[in-house]
């Protein structure tokens, strides 16, 4: 079978009128175009041009082959262009998955403020503290916390720190007091995640503290929104992320303890894939996360 590469050598000879003229145009050796050209006439089994010492012209059949064959490059070129303009397409559908940490976090501000200004992008977001196989599961974009393992295959952006903070309710703790440790609660109780559900982050710390969880009375979930919502509803203290009760803290409803106990920090990192081919919806998005509030500080 003839590539495109032998059509396109042989229009260039049609056009310029001669190999070496072709060769000039196409910025081959005149010896390539007329390999080039013979292959193609011993793929179609047909002679195309007529050959002597001093003039090169075409056949009959090169002359019914040539329209056709300009036909096929140009729908060819339409294919790819219509590609490239799809591919660069400021629309479509973006994938991420987030921690399930940030679900309350300025993330989504700053997702809201990239649809304002490309409202033909559509987002489909999933949680999950996993870190998903982004290939095999066509995602786009991770968010994710903490220290990252080795994963060749992802590019990885450091964003924001964060830090986690021991919160409670005022009336909360106007009844309890304000305990000065996790290991010395008094009448207080903790509000944590379950232990497959905890950090390893905060499993350390808290075993730093010597705190002891079948000792202590304290209330388990196994989801973070259930850990904030028990802190709002004043049933104990519970560790939230930062940048997920930052309003909360401004306005009061929230207190956070514990500030002096060096509690955990984790560094929010975007991930993606390690692609030399992102489209420029997904190199618009990673530009506006890179300089957005959420930028590495």
């Amino acid at each position: 079978m003839s590539t495109l590469n032998h059509y396109r050598v042989f229009i260039a000879i049609v056009e310029t009128g001669s190999i070496q003229q072709a060769a000039l145009h196409l910025n081959y050796s005149s010896p390539a175009v007329s390999k080039q050209l013979s292959r193609l006439e011993e793929n179609l089994q047909v002679q195309l041009f007529h050959r002597s010492h001093k003039k090169l012209s075409i056949s009959e059949a090169g002359k019914k082959f040539y329209p056709k064959c300009k036909d096929i490059l140009s729908a060819v070129s339409q294919a790819e262009d219509e590609l490239l303009e799809e591919q660069d397409a400021l629309s479509g559908d973006l994938s991420i998955t987030v921690s399930r940490a940030l679900c309350r976090s300025s993330l989504f501000d700053v997702i809201a403020q990239f649809t304002q200004k490309h409202q033909k992008i559509n987002f489909n977001i999933r949680f999950s503290d996993h870190l998903e196989d982004l290939h095999n599961d066509d995602i786009d974009f991770a968010f994710r916390l903490g220290k990252l393992q080795d994963h060749s295959h992802m590019s990885a952006i450091p964003l924001i720190q964060t830090e986690l903070r021991a919160c409670a309710t005022p009336n909360y703790i106007s009844s309890h007091g304000e305990p000065d440790r996790p290991s010395n609660l008094g009448t207080a109780k903790l509000i944590g995640m379950s232990t497959t559900a905890r950090s390893k982050a905060l499993r350390k710390f808290l075993k730093r503290e010597k705190f002891d969880q079948h000792s202590a009375a304290m209330h388990i979930c196994n989801d973070i929104e259930g850990v904030y919502q028990s802190v709002r509803a004043g049933l104990g203290i519970g560790f939230l992320l930062d940048v997920s009760v930052k309003r909360e803290l401004e306005e009061g409803s929230f207190v956070s303890i514990w500030s002096d106990r060096n509690l955990p920090k984790k560094r929010l990192y975007l991930l993606f894939k390690t692609n030399h081919w992102h489209t420029q919806k997904h190199r618009a998005f990673i530009s506006h996360i890179k300089n957005s509030c959420l930028k590495y500080r």
